[in-house]
Order: structure tokens, then C-alpha cells, then sequence
């Protein structure tokens, strides 16, 4: 949701802009508005739109992966077939919110992230990965999908964790949200560049910030893949599976 500091801008824009009079109002027609405040309501629009429908895919990969370990008990054979229409459900919906997402990243071509490769299903190289994310029912899924595929996995909701994390073991692939309590992660990746910059090509970014020009800069100076939210979980499997990819070849390289 917007904050009330977003709304205070748009009320004072528009203000500013319609200085309507008690009586008659402002005698502007909606076609006359100035372009700088359509846009900026555009955009606080699309930020209501992304944040809802990031969390309601979130919540529903929450459903779905909950029933998914659900089916693994002891159950009778109708309760399976129920527990699996209510997973296979949930993944649909989860892909219509994805679909939703990206038509509203249409509205602003410019702030498309670049397109990643979905992972092929192939032996992803084993590693140790530090997942940055302030979501716990995210934060949950996520763990458990690279958990399944072998991978040593450390969870942390914000960058302090992080960073006091990579002092105990330095991980092979960092995954980190954008906005992140305390310690953000742009915060976190600067301190990362100037304190231990051989883990700064580690990092992949997940982020449903794009109407921030900020964070698109950011994110577009740092080199490493971004995935916007909501996203098919194959496209993230894919951005760790090269990262751990490349951190091989590094190392076979430095031994030769």
C-alpha cells in the first residue's frame, strides 16, 4: 500500500494543479491534466498493483508447497486427490498472478528486467546459498524448493544477519531482496563490494521495486541477474544455477 507520505504528494500535486474554487471547482477537464501528475499517478498505481499481487503469489506458493509436504503422510486416497487439486489449483493461480505482473511491467517497458534463463531441470552444482528475505512464508518455500535439490541453505530477514552470516562462512550464491528492513540490499552490497568484493559476483537480486528509478540504476550498475516479483520459480533456479556455474569455473581456472 502507498504510504501516507505517497498520498500527501499526490493530494498536494493535485492541489497545486486543480486550485478549485468552493463553488464551481476548477474547470479543468480530466483530458487537461498536467502529464507530470498523470504520471505520478500511474506509477503509484502500479506500486499498489505489484505489492498486492507480489503478496498474494507469495502467499499462494505458501499454500501450495504447504500441501505438497502435506501429500507426503499417511492418507487416505480421497484426501490425496483433494490435498492435489487444491496444489495444482494453487499453481495456477500463482502463474495468473505472474502473467498479471508482467502485464503491468508492460505498461513501463523500461523497467523490464533483463530475461533470465529458466533452469532446465538439469544436476544444479552443490553450494552453500545466503537467501536474504524479509518475507517468512517466502522465505519458508524457498528454502525448502533449494533444500530438495541439495543445496546448504542459510535464511536471514534482513542485510545485518546477512553480512554477520558471510563472517561465519562465505556462501557460494547470495539471493537478496531489494527492500529489506534495517540494513537494505543495496546497503548490503556496497558493504559487501568494499569489504569482501570476491562475493559481490555471488549476488541475485529479487526485487518488485521497478517504479523506484533508483533501484533500477542500482540494480542495472551492479552486473547481476534481477528477477522481478512475483516470478516463476524456475527463472530463480536458473539465475543460482549460473551463478554456481560460474563460481566453478572460477575456481577450476585459478587452479590450472
Amino acid at each position: 500500500m502507498r504510504s501516507d507520505k505517497a498520498n500527501q504528494v499526490i493530494r498536494e500535486s493535485a492541489t497545486r494543479a486543480y486550485p478549485a474554487s468552493p463553488a464551481q471547482g476548477n474547470g479543468l477537464k480530466p483530458s487537461e491534466a498536467p502529464h507530470e501528475l498523470l504520471v505520478a499517478w500511474v506509477q503509484f498505481l502500479k506500486m499498489d498493483i505489484m505489492e498486492a499481487v507480489n503478496t498474494l503469489h507469495n502467499r499462494l506458493n505458501v499454500i501450495s508447497h504447504t500441501v505438497s509436504d502435506a501429500k507426503s503422510q499417511d492418507l487416505a486416497p480421497e484426501t490425496r486427490q483433494a490435498l492435489e487439486r487444491i496444489r495444482s489449483e494453487g499453481e495456477r493461480a500463482a502463474k495468473i498472478t505472474t502473467g498479471l505482473l508482467h502485464r503491468v511491467y508492460a505498461l513501463a517497458p523500461d523497467t523490464i528486467p533483463p530475461v533470465l534463463f529458466d533452469y532446465d531441470g538439469s544436476k544444479m552444482p552443490s553450494g552453500r546459498i545466503l537467501l536474504v528475505e524479509s518475507d517468512e512464508g517466502n522465505r519458508s518455500v524457498i528454502v525448502r524448493i533449494f533444500e530438495k535439490l541439495g543445496q546448504q541453505v542459510t535464511a536471514v530477514s534482513n542485510g545485518f544477519e546477512a553480512f554477520a552470516s558471510m563472517e561465519d562462512a562465505e556462501p557460494d550464491c547470495i539471493i537478496s531482496d531489494v527492500r529489506l528492513p534495517y540494513l537494505d540490499g543495496r546497503t548490503l552490497f556496497e558493504q559487501v563490494e568494499h569489504q569482501k568484493p570476491h562475493l559481490a559476483a555471488r549476488f541475485v537480486f529479487v526485487t518488485g521495486d521497478y517504479t523506484n528509478p533508483a533501484t533500477v540504476k542500482f540494480l542495472q550498475t551492479t552486473g547481476q541477474p534481477y528477477i522481478g516479483k512475483p516470478y516463476e520459480m524456475e527463472t530463480l533456479l536458473g539465475a543460482v544455477a549460473a551463478i554456481l556455474q560460474d563460481r566453478i569455473r572460477g575456481e577450476s581456472e585459478a587452479a590450472v
